[in-house]
């Protein structure tokens, strides 16, 4: 699964006040269009995207999955989904390593949203 095929399990669904916290992020970044518009870039980083795992323990969905990115740096993914009682998701911490791939990932991610995010937002 590339990032360009196919979507992540939640991106249809996620709440107007939605909160994404990441490893890539030294801020949390809420708003529905705001969090989109980040997990979409970041999924634009992925050569490669292959699922691992998809689950839901306790009420919250776990989302594992291992990326390829330029340079067939390799980095393993880790989603975790929180939803309300109307299905919408409200939470959202994305985690990545090892720590290579995770400032990769933050410096392909300013490259791409310096100019709609404040440029302390990423690592």
């Amino acid at each position: 699964m590339s990032g360009a095929q196919q979507r992540h399990p939640f991106l249809d669904d996620l709440a107007q006040n939605v909160t994404l916290v990441s490893s890539i992020l030294r801020l949390p970044v809420s708003g529905r269009d705001a969090v989109l518009q980040v997990v979409k870039a970041g999924a634009g980083l992925y050569l490669e995207q292959t699922p691992t795992f998809l689950g839901t323990v306790d009420g919250r969905t776990f989302f594992e999955y291992d990326v390829v990115l330029a340079g067939a740096e390799r980095a393993s993914g880790l989603v975790s989904i929180r939803r309300d009682a109307n299905n919408e998701v409200t939470d959202l911490h994305i985690a990545f390593s090892p720590l290579g791939a995770v400032l990769s990932l933050a410096s392909g991610m300013k490259t791409a949203l310096g100019a709609d995010f404040a440029a302390n937002l990423f690592l």
